[in-house]
């Protein structure tokens, strides 16, 4: 049997590298001990009893969803296998390898940040399947033997596995693929010739009820630098056995099959990442924590009786029943309200949510703490894109309604900004899919079969009411996000005279937002300013047109003009959104 350095050594791109630089040998064969992931049985078999032990004290348990029919090792004797999920936590790899070896006892080989080949837990990592990649491949030599264990990996009929976004989301959003492990992996399979089993890149939804990392997340959206992991790290999970931390939903869609060689590598690359980050966030599934976080999050400032807080979801459950959105197991049926209620305890136990006694109305209300809107926020972004077309349609009845769009070229045009508004957000459905699911919105609403967008405008009053009435609880979903948009107008505009850098953009916008926030006359939700927020809104200016940034990274506003519009437009949209908020909510209590 040939050795990992055999095979990777016959890999083209090194193997032509040694014929021209012989001497090089040994630097191939140390970058492959830096990389090489191994098997041990023993190993494994030791870290399953541990976590027997261990996870049933954090987590509920480890919920794995596959398609009708799927077997792996079944898969594994047609197909190349990639499993390619999001990633949220450190505890995914752990996850994944431990309810695939449950269930199939197959060996997973991980693709792992160096950072985390520390002692002890890096040797260990190796023996489970890890293999370490390093954040810069500056080092050709070490390029091309990275190449070749991706061949090796993919020769030797291994399971292989790597996080699309390329690291984990600090935010709860999905982030937009990196290319380079798709663009291997490609090339790679190239080089086996013709007969050669197919690709199968198999994307998974992983969702966290809680994560253990939630408080340095929150403390890097504030602005703090991330921790480098080191071994001390280590005997801070001891703490966490306080806590609980629900269950892991890890959901594997259906896989994408690539088969021929003839292709543009780069056009092929960006489309296949592209459609695993899409089916990976369709497949994102609601969870009780996050169904808990999106309603709670809605009241900027008050608090909720546990009858409302039912009420609501209920909705959101009946919506996404309708819209084939996926909910976990436990949000069906009769389950649904207990495990709403064992969300909720988490969030009290975990000291997120406090309860409030008013004696006087016989009433407990339920207001999350102040410094924990930024947890919950997590929990709402990992699902908050599938609401993104609901609350579209929202805006979009009022304008109907006040006369502000009267054509159907008005109403596309009015979709197609809003979506252009929210892109460098999160995961959204293409335009044709956006525009798809808004009819079906209307069908839900109104009860019947809707042609096209021309209908929608046509729509009687009585039926613009029902829509309303249907997409009410989604009616300021993205209000903290509009929110940061208009503290970075304002932010721009104040500093518009000069030229200005992104640590002078950032400190000057969380002054005006806290002066905002105090006099609660547009700016409401505390969550609206975060780090990372604020800086995809610096992206969305510059697309518009509004700043320009030079070769010394300083930006300067090009069009005054309209960054005074954009100020109006959005203080006007985020108004009329609590507006209509108001008015159902008012209506309905």
């Amino acid at each position: 049997m040939k050795s990992v350095y055999d095979i990777v050594c016959s890999y083209e791109k090194v193997k032509l590298h040694l014929e021209k630089f012989p001497d090089d040998k040994k630097k191939v064969y140390k970058c492959i001990d830096e990389i090489k992931g191994g098997y041990s049985k023993n190993a494994v078999a030791g870290l399953e009893k541990f976590l027997d032990k261990t996870f049933v004290k954090l987590y509920d348990g480890v919920n794995l969803e596959v398609p009708e029919g799927f077997e792996l090792k079944e898969v594994l004797e047609n197909y190349h296998v990639v499993i390619c999920p999001n990633h949220q936590s450190h505890a995914d790899y752990i996850a994944i390898q431990y309810v695939l070896y449950k269930r199939y006892r197959l060996p997973v080989f991980i693709a792992a940040g160096i950072n985390l080949n520390i002692f002890p837990i890096g040797d260990l990592f190796k023996k489970c399947g890890a293999f370490f990649i390093r954040r810069r491949f500056d080092d050709e030599i070490y390029k091309i033997a990275f190449q070749g264990y991706i061949y090796y990996l993919l020769k030797t009929d291994k399971v292989v596995e790597f996080f699309f976004e390329g690291g984990r989301t600090r935010t709860g959003k999905l982030l937009p693929p990196k290319f380079g492990l798709f663009s291997m992996i490609l090339d790679a399979h190239t080089k086996f010739g013709d007969n050669k089993k197919p690709l199968m890149f198999i994307p998974v939804s992983i969702a966290h009820e809680h994560i253990p990392e939630e408080g340095a997340h929150a403390k890097e959206l504030s602005g703090a630098k991330k921790e480098k992991e080191k071994p001390t790290q280590l005997l801070k999970l001891f703490k966490l056995f306080s806590k609980k931390l629900g269950t892991v939903h890890i959901r594997f869609s259906e896989g994408i099959i690539v088969e021929d060689n003839e292709f543009d590598l780069k056009k092929k690359t960006q489309d296949l990442a592209f459609e695993t980050f899409r089916r990976v966030g369709k497949a994102m599934p609601i969870t009780p924590s996050a169904l808990l976080s999106l309603i709670m999050l809605d009241e900027a400032a008050g608090a909720l009786t546990w009858k409302q807080i039912e009420s609501k979801a209920l909705d959101v459950i009946n919506y996404c029943e309708f819209m084939d959105i996926t909910l976990t197991k436990s949000l069906l049926g009769d389950e649904a309200l207990q495990s709403l209620r064992t969300a909720m305890d988490m969030f009290i136990n975990n000291k997120k949510v406090e309860l409030i006694k008013k004696e006087k109305l016989n009433q407990v209300f339920y207001k999350v703490q102040d410094n924990s809107r930024v947890h919950l926020l997590y929990h709402k972004n990992m699902i908050v894109h599938h609401f993104f077309v609901p609350t579209i349609i929202n805006s979009t009845w009022f304008n109907i309604f006040n006369g502000s769009i009267k054509t159907e070229l008005a109403l596309k045009k009015f979709l197609l900004v809003k979506r252009k508004e929210l892109k460098y957000e999160f995961y959204l459905p293409q335009t044709t899919e956006m525009i798809s699911e808004g009819l079906k919105i209307i069908e839900y609403a109104v009860g019947r079969k809707v042609i096209g967008l021309g209908e929608f405008l046509n729509l009687s009053m009585d039926d613009l009411y029902k829509i309303a009435t249907k997409v009410r609880r989604f009616s300021t979903a993205l209000s903290y996000i509009y929110e940061a948009y208009y503290i970075s107008a304002v932010t721009v505009k104040y500093l518009g005279e000069t030229k200005f850098t992104e640590e002078k953009y950032l400190q000057v916008s969380e002054e005006l937002f806290l002066m905002e926030k105090e006099h609660g006359r547009v700016v409401k939700y505390s969550e609206a300013f975060t780090i990372p927020k604020m800086k995809s809104t610096l992206n969305y200016l510059e697309n518009l047109k509004l700043i320009s940034k030079n070769d010394k990274n300083e930006y300067e506003v090009i069009d005054h003009k309209k960054v005074n519009t954009l100020i109006e437009k959005f203080n006007r949209d985020i108004n009329d959104q609590v507006a209509i908020n108001i008015k159902f909510n008012s209506d309905e209590n």
